[in-house]
């Protein structure tokens, strides 16, 4: 039995799919409410209050323009993808991702309040991350956890977990791989942040697993 039977996809009507994007446009807006906290918080404490989690690792990670690709490739991933994949599962699994999606974005901001850091971003960065850094909505103050980084880890994992080929579920976890990548090659986060940003991504992709996991065990006990 592969994982998507596990998981035991179902079709929404149009109305539980147009509730479950709703659900991720809700997510969505919480993110950005807590970023908009966070940054600005951050942004007023004295220079000696910001940490430096770098280390030497950080320093011998070329700079990679290109890699801008992998970047934005983040935004229609966490948005149309996210929204597809819970679109896929059981109505008790889609509401366990999305209390998944809500517990990492309140967990991310308390660390990054707990432990300010100021990105490593740098006047030769690639055009279009130049843009996103002129954005008055934009300041370099939430990094560690990297939740660009998270957002992606705990995306792909679902994604992998329910896909119905070898070759969508490596999609998915290439994909998370580059983003991540990308946020050391354009200089967006420290390694750190990447690694927080990964751990907090596959423990809440873990979290949503094991509930969808021990709930397909216990309804198979109850048929038989």
């Amino acid at each position: 039995m592969n994982r998507a039977d596990t998981m035991a996809l179902e079709r929404p009507s149009p109305a539980d799919y147009a509730r479950r994007v709703l659900a991720i446009v809700g997510v969505i807006v919480l993110h950005l409410a807590v970023y908009y906290t966070v940054t600005r918080v951050n942004s007023n404490r004295p220079p000696a209050a910001l940490n430096d989690p770098s280390i030497p690792l950080d320093d011998k990670i070329p700079l990679l323009g290109w890699t801008w690709v992998f970047y934005w490739a983040a935004y229609p991933y966490l948005t149309l993808g996210a929204a597809l994949i819970v679109a896929a599962m059981r109505e008790a699994d889609y509401k366990r991702a999305i209390q998944a999606f809500i517990v990492i974005t309140f967990v991310g901001g308390g660390i990054q309040l707990l432990y300010p850091v100021a990105a490593p971003w740098t006047s030769e960065a690639h055009a279009m991350q130049t843009r996103m850094h002129e954005s008055a909505f934009t300041r370099p103050y939430a990094c560690l956890p990297s939740m660009h980084v998270a957002y992606s880890v705990i995306t792909g994992f679902m994604g992998a977990m329910i896909a119905r080929s070898v070759g969508l579920r490596w999609f998915h976890i290439l994909l998370a791989a580059g983003i991540a990548v990308s946020t050391l090659t354009l200089k967006e986060h420290y390694v750190a942040d990447a690694v927080a940003g990964i751990l907090l991504g596959l423990g809440g992709g873990l979290w949503w697993w094991r509930g969808a996991v021990v709930r397909t065990g216990k309804e198979a006990i109850s048929a038989a």
